[in-house]
């Protein structure tokens, strides 16, 4: 539960135009000084002949992986595009509730990690201990960390990526973050791409000692992108989802 503590504090968030933020509606009621920046751009990328190919060939794949909400919301969008559906006798997976909530309105075997909502938290479950052999398919934004990819790999899986849509910066959302991390007691970022573009612009700007800036972000691979920027107070979450983030923000101002 949020405290007074947060209510006259200055919070930046910085994500997706698209994804629905439950953390913003959580906080909305009370922070008053909360500001929001959809600082990543969504495109579909069904022109992609690389994407049309992995969804002609998808019945060959035994397990697919959902990486983010977007992922899912893209997918289907082009699934009904093109009058096709997931096939029954794959296992589908999804990094984390949210995303898996989507997936289970089209397919009945979706599996999350349901404590650490990241690619580390997906390869603790038990099913990826053995997937010698195993064709796996990543629906995915774009380039990102890799680890997932070549940690499955390592165990001789054979695995694809689908770039089912791209995120791009906007220029002019990124001035505006800029503006409002002058008078910011808390950033909230959810991706290694926001933070290098936010570094480009605040490394260039002596009024403010940015490497000060209290910043919290939802899993540890993040926050070691952080640390190599310059960040010095930095606080992790449990996972990403709302509830976990809250928490979070409430200790830093305890």
């Amino acid at each position: 539960m949020i405290t007074d503590d947060l209510s006259n504090r200055r919070i930046l968030i910085l994500k997706s135009d698209q994804a629905p933020n439950i953390l913003l509606s959580r906080l909305q009621k009370k922070c008053n000084k909360l500001i929001y920046v959809p600082i990543v751009k969504t495109l579909p990328n069904f022109r992609s002949s690389k994407v049309t190919q992995k969804f002609n060939r998808i019945d060959s794949y035994t397990l697919v992986i959902f990486i983010s909400p977007n992922a899912v919301r893209y997918t289907f969008q082009f699934l009904d595009d093109q009058r096709m559906a997931l096939p029954d006798h794959i296992e589908y997976f999804a990094v984390g509730l949210t995303s898996a909530n989507l997936l289970s309105s089209r397919v009945n075997n979706v599996n999350y990690p349901k404590v650490n909502f990241s690619s580390e938290g997906l390869l603790e479950l038990a099913r990826f201990r053995d997937v010698i052999n195993d064709r796996i398919l990543i629906f995915r934004g774009g380039e990102g960390s890799n680890l997932l990819r070549e940690s499955l790999v390592s165990q001789k899986a054979e695995v694809d990526y689908c770039d089912i849509y791209e995120r791009q910066i906007d220029g002019d959302k990124l001035i505006e973050a800029k503006k409002n991390l002058k008078c910011c007691d808390c950033l909230i970022v959810y991706s290694a791409q926001v933070l290098n573009a936010l570094s480009q612009l605040i490394n260039i700007d002596n009024s403010r000692d940015w490497t000060e800036l209290t910043l919290l972000v939802p899993s540890e691979r993040l926050a070691s992108v952080a640390r190599g920027l310059g960040y010095k107070t930095i606080k992790i979450a449990k996972n990403s989802s709302a509830e976990c983030m809250e928490i979070a923000l409430n200790d830093i101002f305890s």
